[in-house]
């Protein structure tokens, strides 16, 4: 396994006098500390990091895409912020940020470090326990940059933050790079975040992206992370988010793409009558691996959770679901859903589904369900008596499937692109169209 030593030179050469030089230091001493994590930790159980650790890994160097690079990833009709990193580090050539709201910051992280110090770091690693994880504090020892978004008090941000990772790889090291994300919108206000994470080239490299929303009294925050990495990328995100009273936080990972895919998500309702919605799609084939890996923690009382994750695993692709809900003693009146369905459509495919409950209120009702199956043969036979082909009848339940996170995204460009993406996947998909 790779020596977590490795990383020294680059942490060095990071500027010492920042305010962030101390959380840095710490968080790569914890990495040390805990090492690679390995199947043998709870957390890690289905995903084996030996192949990525084993490779030379090397941080990734400043490097510039044409624009043509991320045409692909933009959505169409679409008026937003972009915002575009290429290897962890702002590209403002390609990015384009228009007129904003006033008081509404979209920009460097290291900026905002620089001029509300206190402000930052009172919310920079709040959101999770970035020190029980090597990723976490991996990713936090290499903040330089990042995005910032800040909407003051009772602002409505109507217009969405695109935000496009782009890796580029090199074929005679494993580049690794830590994207960052700050997202603080406060009491009233309303926000939408989309991250497109995408890479070019076929090399292995690791993503490590770790984005934080903290959500005050009464905010609405929609957040949408796509992943449609490079074949051979390990991407290994994490998800931090804290919510006030009566606010509302939907978030969605949709994992498209990529080698491994993993999406660690920490939910905390600090507040009363405040609302979480965590939802996932992932798509697997060839031999790709996805881990899901949640926590929601309910401690306030009168507060709702809805998970709800969908596998569609093809090929001898693998993926694994672990999602506990937690219930605080004084959190009284929770009302809390998890649900992971998964369709596998060939024998070679496999998951691994952990549903977990940990409640200490009595007056509570919290439910997890989970369920592994084939196509309906019923529901085809009725299609195809009505004159569908065999695959055109697959492609349609299939979609009929999926569709039922990708409907409950509310920003309609990015949900109709998404829909397109997955029917062009489908075998006669473009008839439904």
């Amino acid at each position: 396994m790779s020596d977590t030593r490795q990383f020294q030179d680059d942490f060095e050469a990071i500027d010492a006098s920042s305010p962030l030089a101390e959380m840095r230091s710490e968080a790569f001493e914890r990495f040390h500390e805990l090492g690679w994590p390995t199947t043998r930790s709870e957390a890690w159980r289905y995903t084996n990091l030996k192949p990525l650790t084993a490779a030379d890994l090397s941080m990734a160097p400043s490097a510039s895409v044409d624009e043509s690079v991320i045409e692909p990833y933009l959505i169409e009709d679409a008026q937003v912020h972009r915002i575009v990193f290429v290897n962890g580090r702002f590209d403002d050539s390609l990015s384009d940020i228009g007129q904003l709201p006033k008081g509404v910051t979209v920009g460097h992280l290291a900026d905002a470090v620089t001029a509300n110090t206190d402000a930052v770091l009172a919310h920079l690693g709040s959101t999770f326990d970035w020190k029980a994880d090597a990723l976490d504090a991996l990713n936090t020892a290499f903040i330089e940059d990042g995005l910032y978004i800040h909407v003051p008090a009772n602002t409505e941000f109507d217009q969405p933050v695109h935000v496009l990772h782009v890796t580029v790889t090199d074929p005679a090291v494993t580049v690794v790079t830590h994207p960052r994300t700050l997202i603080v919108v406060e009491d009233g206000s309303r926000a939408t975040c989309i991250e497109s994470c995408f890479g070019t080239g076929d090399a292995m490299c690791l993503v490590n992206p770790v984005t934080e929303i903290i959500a005050g009294h009464g905010a609405h925050v929609d957040h949408y992370r796509e992943v449609r990495e490079g074949e051979q990328t390990w991407h290994l995100g994490t998800l931090g988010v804290t919510q006030g009273n009566d606010g509302q936080v939907n978030s969605c990972c949709l994992a498209l793409e990529g080698k491994v895919i993993r999406n660690a998500m920490t939910g905390t309702l600090e507040g009363t009558d405040a609302m979480a919605n965590l939802r996932g799609l992932a798509w697997g084939n060839g031999d790709r691996h996805i881990d899901n890996f949640l926590r929601v923690n309910h401690m306030k009382p009168d507060c709702n959770s809805r998970e709800y994750f969908k596998y569609i695993l093809d090929d001898s692709s693998t993926a694994s679901f672990t999602g506990r809900i937690y219930v605080e003693q004084d959190a009284q009146k929770t009302d809390a859903v998890q649900t992971n369905r998964n369709l596998l459509l060939n024998e070679k495919a496999k998951v691994y589904t952990r549903p977990q409950l940990e409640i200490f209120a009595d007056d509570v009702k919290c439910t997890h369900g989970a369920t592994i199956g084939r196509l309906d043969e019923d529901a085809r036979f009725y299609l195809e008596a009505r004159g569908i082909g065999r695959e055109a009848a697959n492609s349609l339940l299939i979609f009929a499937f999926a569709n039922e996170v990708i409907e409950d995204i509310a920003f309609e460009p990015l949900r109709s692109r998404l829909e397109t993406i997955l029917l062009d996947r489908l075998p006669d998909g473009g008839m439904f169209r």
